[in-house]
């Protein structure tokens, strides 16, 4: 079951829109003429996911984090492996972003393409289910500035540099959040938003299991 939304979970999703993103002016009325149900459109998926699946609300936060976090909010998560390059979504800590995240996602662009095709950008999409998932959740309602570009590449070497795991240790993680200039409050606030959904038992079992006199882990 999904938890209450905390205030910070407002701040989270504030931060993301301090990552750089891709070149374009973000307004908030960027798709007042060429896709003027943009918002209801998301309302109603968004809605219709979390009836049927309330879980969907955390996954679909965190599918956000793991977006913005490599490369900014660009959608490049979203892009499939081919041939030729591996995707991100295929690095080791993506491969349990949860299908119902990204089935919002698709569904939601489905309905799109039919209403104004070609216009509203997936990273956009994105952005605004997140929005909407965290009030839904019990969190507070937000503008969202819209603009975004997708990206065109995603590369599975980009990930683990930029997505921290459950034992990287507090000075790396701070580092990894300063590169992207955020300060230590603004880190927490960002990986306390995590406490809307649930973790997986590997990410933390061998705390629980693993100890011994000579590891600083105490069960």
């Amino acid at each position: 079951m999904v938890a209450m939304v905390s205030p910070s979970s407002l701040f989270l999703i504030l931060l993301f829109l301090s990552i750089p993103f891709s070149e374009s002016n973000l307004t908030t009325d960027y798709y007042k003429d060429s896709c003027p149900h943009l918002e209801n459109i998301i309302r109603e998926t968004v809605t219709s996911k979390y009836i049927s699946v309330p879980a969907a609300a955390a996954g679909t936060l965190r599918l956000f984090f793991h977006d913005c976090m490599v490369g900014g909010c660009d959608a490049s998560v979203l892009i499939s492996s081919n041939p030729f390059t591996k995707a991100e979504r295929d690095a080791d800590i993506n491969l349990a972003l949860p299908g119902d995240a990204f089935d919002v996602i698709v569904r939601a662009k489905t309905a799109l393409e039919l209403s104004c095709p070609g216009i509203v950008s997936c990273a956009d999409i994105l952005a605004l289910a997140t929005r909407n998932f965290v009030s839904i959740a019990g969190g507070p309602v937000y503008t969202v500035m819209l603009g975004r570009k997708d990206s065109l590449e995603s590369n599975i070497s980009s990930v683990e540099a930029n997505i921290p795991r459950a034992n990287t240790t507090m000075d790396e993680i701070i580092r990894m959040f300063e590169s992207k200039n955020f300060t230590v409050g603004e880190m927490v606030a960002l990986s306390g938003a995590h406490t809307i959904g649930f973790s997986h038992c590997k990410e933390f079992a061998y705390r629980l299991f693993g100890y011994s006199r000579s590891t600083p882990t105490d069960p």
